[in-house]
């Protein structure tokens, strides 16, 4: 792939050093310590569509500390999946309860187990309910909430047939990405994450100028983080991590890393460089990028060429 020029000039800014608990301070400094606890305690097919690509509807029941969070999941299976050959597994929050994957990745052999990630927990500051009202009060953002809902998800794939819940990919656009990749920090269970778009607290770099930035995120979306990340806007250079040590806790496991040319307020470049400071902390082919045309979402190719490099 070549890179347009601005990508090819960038240079990685002055990065802090990872210090012994990476994942840890990131934790306290951006996203809340997730609370353990979460148990799926029922699943039941509610329906099963059937077609060219089967889809099979579960409500689970997922047992916390202070009450029951329900979920309605919904598992697209390739043609041919079933308990004896089961398919490969891409655990995905959407943003509507009704998204589903295009044909494609269905056709490569894929299975998809995916949630309305508000489900999990209300995308909006002044909500009530969610996941983080059944655990004792804790300082986890929606961001933590929404990975800790792709765990859960990883979970529940261990009990649908015809799902291969082994070596899971967990992918997630823009705000579901910054949930991706903290998810895959955390539960390596994940073989391979998948961010597409995920810009600021995503893949994007903090140190690199352009695109969102902390004082944008925390003045619109403030219950996405603990409360005093808000202190660092405008001193981003003071932030004991950068998301490039995000994107290096991961490994050994394998992470992906998608782009939009004109997806500014994403900051493509910083992303893009975010992947070439983390190079280091990954063996061959252990980390890989890819920019396309266009603005922000999520394309079929950018699914089809996340998924290539997962067959790696």
């Amino acid at each position: 792939m070549e890179l347009p020029e601005a990508w090819q000039r960038a240079v990685v800014p002055p990065l802090p050093s990872a210090g012994p608990d990476v994942v840890g301070e990131f934790a306290r400094t951006i996203y809340g310590s997730t609370p353990v606890g979460g148990e799926l305690t029922d699943l039941v097919l509610r329906s099963r569509d059937s077609g060219a690509f089967d889809r099979l509807h579960h409500r689970a029941v997922i047992t916390c500390p202070l009450g029951d969070l329900e979920l309605d999941t919904t598992t697209h299976l390739p043609a041919g999946a079933s308990p004896q050959h089961p398919a490969p597994l891409v655990v995905a929050l959407t943003f509507k309860a009704d998204d589903a994957p295009p044909a494609s990745v269905l056709e490569a052999g894929y299975a998809v187990l995916t949630v309305d990630y508000q489900q999990i927990e209300p995308d909006d500051p002044n909500a009530h309910g969610g996941v983080r009202t059944l655990f004792e009060a804790g300082s986890w953002g929606a961001v933590a909430a929404w990975a800790w809902g792709l765990t859960r998800l990883l979970d529940i794939a261990g009990g649908i047939d015809g799902v291969d819940p082994a070596n899971a990919v967990v992918l997630g656009h823009s705000r579901l990405g910054k949930a991706a990749l903290w998810a895959g920090a955390q539960d390596e269970r994940f073989a391979v994450t998948v961010a597409n778009g995920s810009g600021c607290c995503g893949a994007a770099l903090f140190r690199h100028p352009g695109g969102e930035d902390i004082a944008a995120i925390t003045s619109r979306f403030p219950h996405w983080f603990v409360p005093s990340f808000s202190s660092y806007a405008g001193r981003e250079s003071e932030l004991p991590v950068d998301q490039d040590q995000l994107l290096a806790s991961i490994a050994p496991r394998r992470v992906y890393i998608t782009s939009a040319e004109d997806d500014a307020w994403a900051d493509p470049v910083g992303e893009y460089l975010a992947v070439v400071a983390a190079q280091p902390a990954f063996g061959p082919n252990g980390i890989g990028y890819h920019l396309r045309p266009g603005t922000h979402d999520l394309l079929e190719e950018d699914w089809l060429h996340a998924l290539d490099f997962a067959k790696q």
